[in-house]
């Protein structure tokens, strides 16, 4: 009889076999299951497979039904497991450092689920052996219901009734109703009820803690703001501070948006030094409040004026109208108010001329501005040559901040030289001119539209004959910038002169294509009518487009790609079934602080035989359009 030990050994022993057989069983499907999860991971979004020069191999994924894209995003984002001791943070070394720091991004992905309103929301994480003695880090996430706001209130220490200007909610400042408590928006109306605060007349406003108290069981939250709004002030005095300067005090005062007595704004503190700088005349504007007296905050305006003038001198050059240099001296601020004297000289192959221009802002209202012109000049082009003195004057007005409109009345003498004869010209033109502007730089603008439209009648005699004819020209120009270094321009021009005859109408002010700024490829004012000799004559019509992409290779250099197309023509109007003369090109950009330096080679695409040239280069300041 066997004892009762030996029975048991073999008893074991009989098993085994069985016990085997079982594992087996078992194994094999767990085997199957981890080649699928494996299989499942490496196409699921947000696996990624990492193998540090330096401690074990992992791989991560994030785990789990209906993760919003951005959500899966920021999850990823949050984790310190990263490849290649990204961060400055070493992989881990040993298993047990892989696993405490799982838990730890685990944690951190549970923050990131209640920065969304996901407070019911968990992150687990788990090791898993994975092929070629690595390991798969995987974090399980369950979102559960998003908590959204049910209650968004303030209270003010010191006001426990409320007061002027004080919200009691959210709603009030734009809280729209079952939205989602996230971080985010917490913060944002948190702001948003500080600067409310700073608007209304309390500068010292400030948060002092905020409460979140988050239903679980009904996924709302109650959010409390406590702060402490302190004393409730109106503007005081305007205490105006410029020693050594031009300007006149009671030009800031005008300038200033806060008037005395009225509810502190913060808002307006910040438009009146937006005004000032506007004005072009200060290096250093600092706007403070000073001691306040009985309620009232006095605001201390410390000015610091710019040199009054400037000297400026520019190059030019086409091998189509040769080289040109031009120079202007500028005078600022001359009586007090901000007036502006622009003193301009041009010197080129083509054109000399003396300008003088007069800008005074704020003529009797503070959106419109006095303009007075003055301009005499000797023009020898290829076209025509004219002699002429012209002067104007004219009032701008901002109608809105992208709008802007100007009324004029122009008087020319003029003597113009071309295929016609000598014909002198005494007109009178009113010229109106309506502008929009929302591009992002003067000379080197890669967003936002530019556009005019002008139109000016004209009235007096040719060769002491009556002459009456009307401008109208229409140019707008786009850009678009679909990544940060590549930006697309695309610009327009269509113009029309009312006149009986092309011959009515100075050589200086009939249309004309060819040139940098027009159709490149084709000689200065040569897309157009010619006469026998083929010299330009100019037309009363014209039709323009270009196009341009812009690609900034490098932090001072671009590269630019471009086709233009255009025509002047003698008849009324231009008619877009007409024929274009196009040309094409390449150019470089050489980016300085005031601009670009240009440099456009073009070809003529329609070259006419014993007219046009083989190609164009073009120098100068600034973009083509």
């Amino acid at each position: 009889m066997d004892s009762p030990i030996e029975n048991r050994s073999n008893r074991k022993r009989r098993a085994l076999p069985f016990l085997l057989a079982l594992a087996a069983l078992v194994a094999a499907p767990l085997c199957a299951h981890a080649q699928e999860e494996k299989a499942e991971a490496e196409n699921a979004e947000g696996f990624s497979w990492e193998r540090p020069e330096e401690g074990i191999a992992f791989s991560t994924r994030i785990a789990g039904r209906r993760i919003p894209d951005y959500l899966r995003e920021l999850m990823q984002n949050a984790r310190s497991l990263k490849p290649d001791a990204e961060d400055g943070v070493p992989p881990p070394a040993t298993l047990a450092q892989l696993r405490r720091r799982a838990e730890e991004d685990a944690d951190a992905m549970k923050e990131v689920l209640r920065s969304e309103a996901y407070y019911s929301g968990s992150v687990s994480s788990s090791v898993r052996q994975a092929e070629g003695g690595s390991f798969e880090v995987v974090y399980l996430a369950v979102l559960g219901p998003r908590t959204m706001i049910r209650n968004f209130t303030m209270k003010y220490s010191g006001h426990p009734d409320g007061g002027p200007g004080l919200v009691e909610s959210a709603v009030e400042l734009g809280l729209q109703p079952e939205r989602a408590a996230t971080a985010a928006r917490v913060i944002d109306f948190t702001q948003k009820t500080i600067t409310h605060l700073h608007n209304n007349g309390y500068p010292d406003a400030k948060l002092d803690r905020r409460r979140v108290i988050v239903d679980l069981s009904a996924s709302l939250a109650d959010i409390t703001l406590f702060i402490t709004a302190g004393e409730r002030y109106v503007f005081g005095p305007a205490l105006i501070s410029n020693e050594d300067g031009r300007t006149e005090t009671d030009y800031v005062r005008e300038l200033t948006t806060f008037k005395e007595g009225k509810v502190y704004s913060r808002a307006e503190v910040d438009a009146t030094q937006d005004a000032l700088r506007g004005t072009g005349l200060f290096s250093g504007i600092a706007i403070s409040s000073a001691d306040p007296e009985a309620g009232a905050l006095p605001q201390r305006i410390e000015l610091t004026e710019r040199e009054p003038r400037t000297v400026r001198l520019g190059v030019k050059w086409s091998s189509a109208d040769g080289a040109g240099v031009s120079g202007s001296w500028e005078h600022r601020n001359i009586f007090g108010r901000a007036e502006k004297l622009t003193l301009g000289l041009s010197i080129a192959e083509v054109e000399q001329s003396a300008t003088a221009d007069f800008r005074k802002p704020r003529f009797l209202r503070p959106d419109q501005s006095l303009l007075a012109s003055f301009e005499i000049a000797h023009e020898d082009s290829d076209a025509y040559k004219e002699d002429r003195v012209k002067a104007g004057v004219s009032l701008e007005r901002v109608l809105s901040e992208t709008w802007t409109g100007s009324l004029g009345v122009t008087f020319q003498l003029s003597e113009t030289e071309d295929s016609n004869g000598r014909i002198a010209y005494q007109l009178f033109g009113v010229p109106l001119t309506l502008k929009y502007d929302t591009a992002d730089d003067i000379l080197d603008p890669t967003k936002g539209i530019r556009a005019t439209l002008s139109g000016t009648p004209y009235f007096g005699a040719s060769d002491e004959k009556p002459s009456t004819f009307t401008k109208l020209e229409a140019v707008g120009s786009t850009y678009l910038t679909p990544v940060e270094e590549l930006t697309f321009a695309f610009r327009g021009r269509y113009g029309m002169i009312a006149a009986g005859d092309t011959a009515d109408v100075p050589g200086s002010t009939r249309f004309y294509a060819g040139g940098g700024g027009s159709v490149r490829g084709y000689g200065y004012q040569m897309a157009g009518p010619l006469d026998a000799q083929n010299d330009p004559e100019g037309g009363r019509s014209v039709l323009e487009a270009n196009v341009e992409a812009r690609y900034r290779a490098f932090e001072n250099i671009g590269v630019v790609a471009f086709i233009d197309g255009g025509q002047a023509y003698d008849k009324l109007t231009p008619s877009f079934s007409d024929e274009l003369l196009w040309g094409a090109g390449l150019g470089l950009r050489y980016y300085t602080p005031i601009g670009p330096v240009r440099l456009d080679v073009a070809v003529p695409l329609n070259r006419r035989k014993n007219v046009d040239d083989a190609f164009q280069i073009y120098v100068s300041l600034g973009q083509a359009f």
